[in-house]
């Protein structure tokens, strides 16, 4: 079987009218089939797409602060370092060192030299192991910018930068040091090796560095003897970091959520390096959860988000990877019958990947214990592993694969991919590896089997005669939500991310295990301190931060919720604390901090025209987040040109807010 092209492992109503630029009112024809998904729902919001404004031409406001978007402040950055290493000054013999040159990665630096002739670079961190030395070999230049990955931290590191010729022999090399600071509080100790048991030799990882990341946390990467030697300080999302195929990732922030009727979600991504450079930001106008990847390398991105049609977590988004605006949605419930459209959460989707030879995904939607493919294009199921009696008398029971064998069903999965290599020469199958937390807390079944144990199961799925057999299953620790698995083909190796322990182990609350995929021998444990969403491997582009960056205008890309023209309105003389709604304005988007679902309504009041907000559609979110505080992000550049005083409707009441912002005619 030739391997399958899969995408990369490791309140909000809209209206039906057109995507509207940030400028103006343009309707694009790329959006169609965006559009067509939402026909059904209620007219009350607009969807504006966002780009970038680096001049403020279009936005001003004098009684609201204004910040940079961090693009912008990494490429200032980088311009700095750039004319610094352009100044000459600096010489193999003695370099610049730049420690955490953009401010986020204190385990990251840049060596900065110049050669009297091109030629080629390379450097190496030295670990406490020659198998845990870091190393990366940069192309040819004068000019160097050398990436550092890999330093330990509150350590005098060595690291050894060499040049070297066309054949790629040395010519010169030096050891320079880089001291670092100590680790972050909340990092110490994050990862203990466990002794496998009856070992009597060590067995070296698959991975050079690991990553780990998710539940609020800070990311990080480990070495094989679980030593940190990357790590963010600015805190993710829930869901943590995405890797893409350029060696970059993708970073979910908590600058700006959206309203839901359960739990906020962030509606703000940005694609980094490990340097911490930011390059472009994404807005997803409901939201982000549980998965963003690459639909092919390089491609468009899919993204997870919710209907906020009173559901969340069940839906698809493609977004066009150049332009951010929304190529194709998919609602599950175009899918499913409503048997298990029961409530709010009801399918919980948190894994998606592409098949590009046959044009589907592969979800997991963990509330209906299945693994679900989906036809791409009629959004019709083409087939459903799950256990037999999970769909009866459903109108999806004839998708159900047939088993075959002994097969041990999962329950509340967290990570379904196909396995994108042929292992058993059979054109016919494909493999499909799932994170099996077996638990049952959300959808509970009469044929839960009780194990107490969650695994790493392997299934072989026959597309033509709609079968399923389970060939591999993989042991560990109960882990009952968040996890993953990853693959890895050169060492034929399979790891187990359990990201939630119950119970804790020894007061630690994730297990990494790596085992050996054709004898399932346990090879490497790891004990993490903290809880997780999802583990990786760590693939650095060393050429690719060696680069300066390119100025940039076009940083900031996708969509949000925008307001809407309505024909009355007025803005209450009691003016409401800033204790309890603050804004901020990052060029023509304004950011609103509130706690959560405490005002529904925003009005934009000007001396000719008026614009609502409406965010009664997320419904009156969950009591136990009532105190969660955040900031919603509204783009304003929209509306017609005017000077707006700003109203909320703050706890069931108007209340003026004493700010204004400026819609220019620019």
């Amino acid at each position: 079987m030739k391997a399958k092209m899969l995408g990369l492992m490791g309140g909000v109503t809209l209206l039906t009218c057109a995507l509207l630029f940030l400028g103006g009112c343009e309707t694009s024809a790329d959006d169609s089939n965006a559009k067509a998904a939402y026909s059904s729902q209620k007219e009350t919001q607009t969807i504006k797409t966002i780009s970038s404004d680096p001049d403020g031409k279009k936005v001003s406001s004098d009684t609201i602060p204004e910040e940079a978007f961090f693009p912008i402040e990494c490429q200032n950055a980088d311009q700095k370092l750039q004319t610094e290493l352009n100044s000459g000054k600096y010489t193999l013999k003695k370099p610049k060192v730049v420690l955490n040159p953009y401010g986020d990665a204190p385990l990251s630096a840049y060596i900065l030299f110049t050669t009297k002739d091109s030629c080629q670079v390379r450097v190496t961190v030295k670990g406490k192991t020659a198998q845990t030395n870091v190393s990366g070999t940069l192309g040819k230049a004068k000019n160097h910018r050398i990436p550092v990955i890999g330093l330990y931290p509150g350590t005098n590191n060595k690291v050894l930068v060499e040049t070297l010729n066309a054949k790629g022999k040395v010519l010169q090399k030096k050891t320079v040091r880089i001291k670092t600071k100590k680790i972050v509080s909340e990092l110490k100790n994050a990862v203990k090796k466990v002794k496998v048991k009856g070992q009597t030799k060590k067995v070296h990882s698959a991975y050079g560095l690991t990553i780990i990341s998710g539940q609020n946390n800070l990311p990080f990467a480990y070495d094989e003897d679980g030593n940190i030697r990357w790590y963010m300080t600015r805190t993710t999302g829930s869901y943590g970091i995405f890797p893409l195929s350029n060696k970059r990732f993708i970073y979910q922030t908590k600058d700006s959520l959206a309203m839901t009727e359960e739990k906020a979600q962030t509606t703000e991504m940005m694609e980094m390096d490990f340097m911490g450079r930011t390059y472009q930001i994404y807005f997803v106008r409901n939201g982000i959860h549980h998965e963003v990847i690459e639909k092919t390398p390089g491609g468009n991105l899919l993204v997870l988000t919710s209907s906020i049609n009173q559901h969340i977590e069940d839906a698809v988004l493609e977004i066009d990877r150049k332009t951010g605006k929304e190529v194709k949605y998919l609602d599950l419930q175009e899918c499913f019958d409503d048997t298990y459209v029961n409530k709010v959460d009801w399918a919980h989707l948190n894994t998606v990947s592409y098949d590009k030879e046959e044009n589907a995904i592969l979800l997991s939607p963990r509330n209906l214990h299945a693994a679900v493919k989906v036809d791409w294009k009629t959004n019709k199921i083409k087939w459903i592993i799950a256990h037999p009696d999970m769909f009866k008398g459903t109108k999806q029971q004839n998708k159900v694969l047939t088993p075959k064998g002994k097969i041990t069903w999962h329950f509340q999965p967290h990570s379904i991919y196909e396995i994108p290599y042929d292992l058993d020469n059979n054109p016919n199958t494909v493999h499909v590896m799932i994170f099996d937390n077996h638990w049952q807390t959300k959808r509970k079944v009469k044929f839960f089997d009780g194990l107490e144990t969650s695994h790493v199961l392997v299934y072989v799925v026959n597309e033509k005669k709609k079968t399923v057999s389970q060939v591999k299953k993989f042991t560990g620790v109960r882990s009952i939500i968040t996890s993953n698995c990853a693959y890895n083909k050169k060492k034929n190796r399979m790891f187990s991310f359990g990201g939630y322990l119950y119970p804790l182990i020894n007061g630690r609350k994730g297990m990494v295990y790596e085992f050996d995929y054709k004898t399932g021998k346990t090879l490497n444990q790891y004990l993490i301190k903290d809880y997780f969403y999802r583990g990786y491997e760590m693939r650095i582009g060393w050429k690719d931060m060696a680069k300066p960056m390119k100025k940039r205008t076009d940083y900031v890309k996708g969509s949000l919720q925008g307001p809407v023209a309505v024909e009355t309105g007025s803005v209450p003389d009691t003016v409401i604390s800033s204790d309890k709604v603050s804004f901020l304005r990052k060029e023509t988007l304004l950011y609103m901090t509130i706690n959560d679902h405490a005002v529904d309504k925003v009005r934009f009041v000007g001396k000719n025209y008026i614009y609502l907000m409406d965010y009664q559609s997320a419904g009156d979110g969950m009591k136990s987040k009532k105190n969660q505080r955040y900031a919603i992000a509204i783009p304003l550049a929209g509306m017609k040109a005017d000077t707006y005083e700003i109203a909320v409707h703050y706890d069931g009441k108007w209340y003026g807010t004493g700010k204004n912002v400026v819609r220019n005619n620019s």
